[in-house]
């Protein structure tokens, strides 16, 4: 019996191709033009996240019978992630983070009721993308990716319990991906009971937003968010996942929209050092060019065979249990390992641009700053800290909060 095996099914390469096709016929043409618009409202791709909507990007992962393609495994939601983001990362962020809440809030996680209400406006709404508010401004808590979060903790953003059974919530949120599209955004507020995480609609009264501009992945948008009297209805705080794995993986999303960057930059790279001349030659026969692209491929493909290593054992958990796979932190190996790759592949492939890698407009120039802003949220110290951690078996103690009382 042959027991290892990386072809992707037939399902997997469909949607593979449908995202591939789309990312470079529709997303990565105007990428570089959006990226260099001065205003962050113009750099919003509000008619490409149409066209993405109804292929199906923003809800692939749910089941058929909840309007998705059941398509909720790790490889295929990677696959898709790298591909789009191949044309645009931040494109890409709109469609994937929005993606791996979908299952876990709309299926898993919802009450009948709030289901009822939520479901059909996400279904219904080609612009209806989600967001996380969980940090706040001068505090250590709160990135939705995986720092934890104590039971103790305590948010400076309040919600007050009204008579009529509504909750009034007042603070502020900030560094929030696609947090001034959302339509809708699960907040979490402190109540008397704890932290509580309730279902705000985008346009209520009171919810203020304000873009954030960053050195990279500009086409997008990052918000601070502002709460003054906001008003949720009764019932509509979102319950606690269930045990076991219950959304897309925040980690492998992360790793495989980086690694479709760093092929992106791969590509381009490739393409200018076959058409640049220099000493009577195309750039890609002197040695020391190759050698460049060479190890960029190398760590491009390593990246990917983590993700794909890390998708599958998170599939197939009981492949760990058996002892039939070793159990490594394999998601924290593709997230850090690929955050680190990729910015120092966008380096190398500036260095092989020479002077041209500095310019702006150029590919590598955006696909460097994007990188950078990858890294950071692949967190490579405190992700190689959990990885040791992991190996030593140790568990560390989670610090004090240092935020409200």
């Amino acid at each position: 019996m042959i027991m290892f095996d990386i072809r992707l099914s037939a399902e997997q390469r469909e949607f593979r191709n449908l995202a591939r096709d789309f990312a470079q016929k529709e997303i990565k043409p105007g990428s570089f033009a959006l990226d260099q618009e001065p205003k962050w409202e113009k750099r919003v791709p509000i008619e490409l996240l149409k066209k993405g909507s109804r292929l199906g990007f923003r809800t692939f992962v749910l089941s058929e019978e909840n309007g998705g393609a059941g398509a909720s495994d790790q490889l295929t939601n990677s696959l898709v992630a790298e591909e789009l983001a191949a044309g645009d990362i931040g494109t890409a962020y709109y469609f994937m983070l929005t993606a791996r809440r979908a299952r876990d809030w709309f299926e898993l996680r919802m009450t009948p009721g709030q289901k009822a209400y939520f479901l059909p406006r996400f279904l219904n709404d080609d612009l209806y993308f989600t967001t996380v508010a969980i940090h706040e401004p001068d505090t250590d808590l709160g990135f939705d990716y995986f720092t934890e979060t104590p039971e103790t903790a305590r948010f400076k953003t309040r919600a007050v319990e009204q008579p009529d059974g509504s909750w009034i919530i007042n603070g502020a949120k900030n560094f929030q991906t696609v947090g001034y599209m959302a339509k809708l955004l699960v907040v979490m507020a402190q109540t008397p009971d704890g932290a509580r995480p309730f279902l705000v609609e985008g346009d209520s009264k009171g919810l203020v937003r304000r873009p954030m501009s960053k050195i990279g992945r500009r086409v997008g948008d990052n918000a601070e968010i502002f709460f003054d009297d906001v008003r949720v209805p009764q019932g509509r705080i979102l319950p606690p996942a269930p045990k076991g794995r219950t959304d897309m993986g925040t980690h492998l999303v992360i790793a495989s929209l980086t690694l479709g960057l760093g092929r992106a930059a791969l590509e381009e790279t490739l393409k200018y050092t076959q058409e640049r001349v220099s000493g009577g030659k195309p750039i890609i026969r002197h040695q020391a060019v190759g050698l460049f692209l060479a190890d960029m491929a190398m760590n491009l493909e390593a990246a990917r065979r983590l993700i794909w290593t890390a998708a599958w054992v998170k599939d197939h958990p009981e492949a760990i249990a058996d002892g039939t796979v070793e159990n490594q932190p394999y998601e924290l190996m593709a997230l850090a390992f690929t955050g680190t790759a990729v910015q120092r592949l966008t380096e190398q492939g500036m260095e092989l641009f020479g002077g041209m890698g500095v310019i702006a407009g150029m590919p590598i120039e955006k696909y460097v700053r994007d990188a950078l802003i990858q890294k950071h949220i692949s967190f490579p110290f405190p992700s190689r800290f959990k990885i040791t951690e992991a190996l030593a078996g140790y568990q560390r103690r989670v610090p004090p909060f240092i935020g409200a009382n």
